[in-house]
């Protein structure tokens, strides 16, 4: 049975837009028995009704090293992990700001820094939420 893949080509600008052009791959294409001399090939204009910028077909097996997903499965298999790991050394270093409703520029002050960050520049504010 025939395979179909994606092959991504490099993106496209047009303007502020952008599109990401692609090609249809089918591989492990079985012609059939009898093929008619005349008639069209199965998968002729298919590119121009989805939009690809070609299709190539072919008989023998096509691997598109992008479509492989081996690699990081083997990873993530072996590796044991079931969740985050809170080991890591990036573990703890997140910090979480909040805006300051009273800075004129909505500044990102870090929570734990916040309630002195009221006391020092907005002593006349109510520090909300700190």
């Amino acid at each position: 049975m025939a395979r179909l893949q994606i092959l991504e080509l490099p993106e496209v600008f047009v303007g502020a837009a952008s599109e990401t052009p692609f090609v249809l791959v089918i591989d492990q294409w079985e012609p059939p028995p009898y093929p008619g001399e005349d008639g069209p090939h199965p998968y002729e204009g298919i590119a121009e009704k989805i939009g690809a910028r070609a299709v190539l077909v072919f008989e023998e097996t096509v691997e598109i090293p992008a479509n492989d997903t081996t690699a990081y499965l083997e990873s993530v298999a072996g590796c044991g992990a079931t969740g985050p790991n809170f080991a890591s050394p990036i573990a703890g270093r997140v910090e979480v700001r909040q805006p300051c409703p009273y800075c004129g520029d909505r500044q990102m002050i870090p929570r734990s820094q916040f309630t002195e960050h009221m006391a020092r520049v907005h002593p006349e504010e109510d520090s909300p939420g700190a």
